[in-house]
């Protein structure tokens, strides 16, 4: 025990003689004043010298310096003489653990390094809890151009939870694919540990029209620790009363948003500018040809074409298709499928055109031509297929002669009709005085009987006509098929609710949303452009206010499923209450 307390002596006398460095603040936040000291015992004051010298780095402002003379208590009571030299500093707009600089002092002319002090710098109370940010990969793109944004977000210390997005609006500008930000997640900070970041990609965009465009701010809610405040109480009991201080800090809901982003959107150049321009910009490729060039009359023949680029996402104009004067041909069959393939979003479009020939002979069908203009060139490119000769032989006789020929008469031989006149029995009429009854077809009953299968099979072949017909519409099929897929989705956000599962139950009920409309209106509203789906949803008899709140429930879906929240199965019980009142509200659509 003597030892323990030997050493610990030891070390308590050792420090009187150190240089130490102290702070006036506990927390040192980001752009605000503070002071920094150096305190030197004075018998560790050496002389001749100069005042300590501080370099600053990161950002960091040095306002001035002065010195005070004072005296430090250590354990024991004994007094230790020390000057303080302090320095007045302004911190950089930066967090996390950030360098001042270099402290140096010169001693009979020889000047040694004292310190390199490290700060651990943070976000007022007062300061947004969160930072908000679009990254676009391009600001100088070409009109149809495609470029990505990713979405930035940075949270502070003091950030609570509960971050809902209030307007993630893309604008009228662009036609866009957005993202599901199923990639979007949060992760600690390197150089703040209690700070966290989530950066993905949110969009790919593609410019309308040239000019100077501007992505709108994001706007987002959330919940922040408020700043520390002192209050006073005041208890009685027992006839005696206590007052007390006690430092409180309260949730408080904030508001941020990201800057809007600036796009220059340059004109497509008008010199070597085809004729006939598809308006597709970006890298594309097109491929086709004849599934044959050989056939016979009656036979068809198919023409495939495949057009890939990563211009406007999902949208890919047609080529202009030669005149097919020689053959038949019926509208050809379309299939444009969109996938995010590395960076960008590729559009892929299949045309299939079905041509029949008149007559036999040998044709030749011109040439296809395809272009559109490449930014990364900066040059008009184009693809030709073609031409192609195509042999048409005669059909088979036979099908034609195995058709049967009617021209109004029996198909009677002449063998047949000399056994018919041999055969054939004279009808006559029985006559027979004994027959009292009434004959039977005179009775209603028997009209009846004669005339309900006829009746029957008439609402049968109504009914069946009417089945064939609604079954090859889409639309009424998918209107049909509306209100159980929505039930199908509430169901999958009441299992999702059940396992606490925020992501699956959000996403669910975006998902039920969106595929509810496209059901009732056989559209696709899913990568829609604001201007369209709000025309859309015009069109089929929505109001403002409930296109707004539609616009409002999907923007608050999407970003519920990756932002961190904290929300209580109550609340979650009440969304879902809220999904199905604005789907009944919808019942319009019908």
């Amino acid at each position: 025990m003597k030892r323990l307390i030997f050493v610990l002596l030891f070390f308590a006398i050792g420090a009187n003689a150190e240089i130490s460095l102290e702070f006036d603040k506990d927390r040192i936040e980001v752009g605000k004043p503070f002071e920094m000291r150096i305190v030197i015992p004075t018998r560790e004051l050496a002389e001749p010298r100069e005042i300590p010298k501080l370099t600053t780095a990161n950002g960091f402002i040095l306002n001035g310096i002065d010195s005070t003379d004072t005296q430090l208590r250590d354990f024991f009571g004994r007094g230790t003489n020390v000057r303080k030299y302090n320095f007045k500093l302004i911190a950089p707009r930066q967090t996390g653990r950030v360098q001042i600089g270099v402290i140096t002092w010169k001693i009979r002319d020889t000047e040694y390094e004292l310190s390199r002090p490290v700060v651990n710098l943070q976000k007022s109370y007062d300061d947004a809890a969160v930072a908000a940010s679009l990254i676009p990969s391009k600001k100088i793109v070409y009109e149809g151009e495609q470029f990505s944004v990713n979405l930035a977000l940075h949270t502070y210390e003091h950030f609570q939870g509960n971050l809902n997005a209030v307007s993630m609006d893309l604008g009228n500008d662009f036609i866009a694919h957005r993202s599901d930000l199923a990639n979007l997640q949060f992760v600690r900070s390197e150089k703040a540990p209690a700070e966290m970041d989530a950066n993905a990609k949110f969009a790919w965009l593609a410019p309308v029209k040239s000019g100077d465009l501007t992505i709108p701010a994001f706007k987002f809610k959330y919940l922040k620790r408020g700043a520390p405040k002192i209050v006073e109480e005041n208890k009685s009991q027992g006839g005696f009363s206590m007052s007390f201080k006690s430092i409180r800090q309260e949730a408080e809901e904030a508001e941020t948003s990201s800057a809007p982003v600036s796009i220059k959107v340059l004109p497509l150049p008008s010199t070597l500018r085809p004729a006939d321009f598809s308006g597709m910009v970006g890298d594309y490729s097109f491929e086709g040809d004849f599934d044959r060039t050989t056939l016979k009359v009656g036979e068809a023949l198919t023409l495939n074409l495949l057009i890939k680029g990563d211009g406007k996402p999902g949208t890919l104009t047609d080529p202009k298709l030669p005149d097919f004067a020689d053959f038949r041909s019926v509208p050809p069959e379309t299939e444009i499928n969109k996938k995010v393939v590395g960076n960008k979003v590729i559009t892929t479009k299949s045309i299939k055109v079905f041509l029949y020939p008149k007559k036999k002979g040998s044709f030749t069908i011109p040439k296809i031509t395809y272009n559109w203009f490449n930014p990364t060139e900066k040059k008009y490119q184009s693809k030709t297929l073609g031409p192609w000769e195509i042999t048409i032989e005669k059909g088979d006789d036979n099908v034609v002669a195995a058709l049967p020929v009617s021209n109004g008469s029996p198909n009677v031989q002449k063998e047949d009709i000399e056994s018919l006149g041999s055969d054939i029995r004279f009808v006559h009429e029985v006559k027979d005085a004994t027959l009292t009854q009434k004959p039977m077809f005179r009775s209603f009953f028997f009209w009846f009987l004669f005339a309900f299968p006829v009746f029957v099979y008439f609402i049968f072949g109504t009914l069946v006509k009417r089945y064939r017909k609604n079954a090859n519409n889409s639309a009424l099929v998918r209107k049909a098929k509306a209100r159980k897929n929505l039930k199908t989705s509430t169901t999958q956000a009441q299992e999702a609710l059940k396992k606490n599962d925020g992501k699956a139950f959000y996403a669910a009920l975006e998902n039920g949303l969106i595929g509810y409309l496209s059901d009732l209106s056989n559209l696709e509203f899913r990568g829609m452009i604001k201007a369209q789906f709000n025309e859309n949803l015009q069109d089929l008899g929505l109001t403002d206010m409930q296109i707004t709140e539609v616009r409002e429930w999907l923007e608050t879906c999407s970003f519920a499923r990756f932002a961190p929240s904290v929300q209580t199965e109550n609340e979650r019980k009440e969304a879902l209450q809220k999904f199905e009142k604005l789907c009944e509200t919808l019942e319009v659509l019908k």
